[in-house]
């Protein structure tokens, strides 16, 4: 049974490893997408600031991270091994864990995520408290995108937002 188990795992790495490939030569391209052609489609999703971190395959992704210096947040990109296509973004503000306080009430925060992300609709908003600090969850859908914040009360500024094309 052991040994139906190590080959059935190794059998499904290998499949699992050379997908991208396969599916390369199934859509007529030369090659499956790679970290430097994923790496190239994230640099344009960034500020120009934005200086490479590193990329890393997770999963049918690849994952390229940015940090920009002047807004203190970094970037991660996520790039479909199969299509090329981003299939999400994520940014995250440095040192920003919220705040003590929430000035701001429900609707202000779905109103900045909204102008944020653009024509969506505001889904949920919540006041979360996490390890003190009060922050805003705000969950917005769109044509063809979902997007989650997480909104500064008190400063209104975005702490994290996570846009996922669908």
């Amino acid at each position: 049974m052991r040994e139906l188990l190590r080959v059935t795992a190794a059998i499904l790495a290998a499949v699992w490893m050379t997908a991208p490939a396969a599916f390369g030569a199934e859509t007529g391209t030369d090659t499956a997408v790679t970290r430097e052609s994923a790496r190239m489609t994230a640099s344009g999703l960034v500020p120009d600031d934005g200086v490479f971190q590193y990329t890393e395959q997770c999963g049918d992704a690849y994952e390229v991270v940015y940090y920009s210096e002047e807004e203190r947040s970094y970037y991660t990109i996520r790039v479909s091994v199969f299509t090329g296509e981003v299939a999400s973004i994520s940014v995250s503000l440095l040192d920003s864990r919220g705040s003590r306080e929430a000035v701001l009430t429900e609707e202000e925060a779905g109103a900045i995520a909204s102008e944020d992300a653009g024509e969506v609709w505001v889904e949920s908003v919540a006041l979360d408290t996490v390890a003190g600090r009060k922050r805003y969850d705000v969950k917005c859908v769109g044509d063809g995108l979902e997007a989650d914040y997480q909104i500064n009360p008190e400063s209104g500024r975005i702490i994290k937002k996570t846009i996922q094309y669908l």
